[in-house]
């Protein structure tokens, strides 16, 4: 049966279920050149439709991360499967109708994502609330760091898809559509939580707030280079959309085998505890964000994600860990999913800054990157350590 199985087998499953947000994220921004080739919109209109998606992930996680544990994680994650497929659906038949009047193509795009991102709300919280309820300690942040690797797989799949662009323009966008399947395999929770409605759809606590703070600007600093990338390649090695979509994949897939190398070997075998590793892990985002800016070619601006991803990887497992530790079981859903939404609305007001940014100037989005990590860094030290 499947509730036999050991909450490490369990966990692997959950990690393939939620690879298909990692794979959405990473297609989408390796997309970038071709979506504004295909729509005639310009970064700026696309960082928008990506802060209206962050927007509606902001009003659902919390609320999913809740709900599954009253419903079922494994419903849960069927029903937000579907609403993945439906907000793909919309993305890819505006690729495939091609150019409209700017203000109906923005507003498909800008819907297309709003769908997604209620689907892909509730997809992290639902799997982290799981894991969160059924380990703790160290074991807590190792189980964490596994699921976040299989984000981090969905992202390489996601990169792999969008260079299939160079073989045929329609096929990574026919492959965004199908990769909803993956949380049909997720697995059910165990037995229903006793959550009460007002314990899923809390506020979040005051000592809450420096989670969310790093949270946001972690993976705003990030989502800025991330979102830029494909135009900041085009331009600096004076190449055509599509060579520029394909070398986009090929980096972000290179920086999720990266991610997924330190969450699963690194982050377990770490001698010391959280407060250190968000430390370093800021530091070495900086540190990327800077090598990126400064390369001259496709190898070293590789080097520079490659020490981002690094960094976030490190660090994103080890600050879950300190927020959930100071939760009880009934906040841990909920606190989750507030995590989450700082995630993404960080990611989408790092796409929107970043994509108006680097018409100001291209390197502007990595040097803002590597401020926001330093400022993190900071703040963090000042914490009061964890109890790991």
């Amino acid at each position: 049966m499947l509730s036999a199985l050991p909450v490490r087998a369990r966990v692997r499953r959950l990690a393939l279920a939620v690879s298909t947000v990692g794979f959405g994220q990473s297609a989408f921004v390796a997309l970038v050149p071709l979506i504004t080739q295909r729509t005639g919109l310009g970064t700026g209109e696309i960082g928008l439709a990506a802060a209206a998606g962050a927007l509606a992930f902001v009003f659902g996680a919390p609320l999913v991360g809740g709900h599954g544990a009253r419903r079922g994680h494994g419903a849960t994650l069927r029903v937000l499967g579907g609403v993945l497929l439906a907000g793909q659906l919309a993305l890819a038949g505006l690729i495939w109708i091609g150019p409209l009047a700017p203000f109906a193509g923005l507003g498909i795009l800008v819907a297309s994502r709003i769908i997604y991102g209620l689907g892909a709300s509730g997809v992290m919280p639902v799997a982290q609330a799981w894991v969160a309820f059924q380990a703790d300690g160290r074991e807590r942040q190792s189980l964490l760091a596994l699921l976040s690797a299989g984000l981090g797989s969905g992202r390489i799949l996601g990169s792999v898809a969008a260079m299939t662009a160079g073989l045929a323009m329609p096929i990574p966008f026919l492959l965004l559509v199908l990769s909803p399947i993956t949380l049909v395999l997720a697995p059910g929770g165990a037995r229903k939580s006793s959550v009460t409605c007002a314990g899923f759809r809390m506020r979040p606590s005051r000592h809450m707030l420096p989670f969310l703070a790093i949270g946001f600007c972690l993976t705003m600093g990030f989502g800025q280079v991330q979102m830029i990338l494909g135009p900041f390649l085009q331009g600096r090695l004076g190449v055509e959309a599509a060579f520029a979509a394909t070398a986009t994949g090929l980096i972000l897939a290179l920086v999720a085998v990266v991610m997924i190398l330190v969450q699963v070997v690194v982050v377990p075998r770490l001698p010391f505890g959280q407060k250190p590793s968000v430390v370093s892990g800021v530091g070495l985002l900086a540190l990327g964000a800077l090598v990126a800016a400064a390369s001259g070619g496709l190898a070293s601006c590789a080097a520079g994600f490659v020490l981002c991803g690094a960094g976030v990887a490190l660090a994103s497992p080890a600050y879950l860990a300190w927020l959930v530790s100071r939760l009880t079981p009934e906040e841990q859903g909920a606190g989750a999913g507030w995590l989450a939404s700082a995630h993404v609305l960080g990611q989408g007001a790092g796409a929107l800054v970043g994509g108006y940014a680097f018409t100001v100037w291209p390197p502007l989005p990595f040097a803002t990157c590597a401020l926001l990590a330093a400022g993190v860094a900071v703040a963090v030290m000042a914490m009061k350590p964890a109890a790991d």
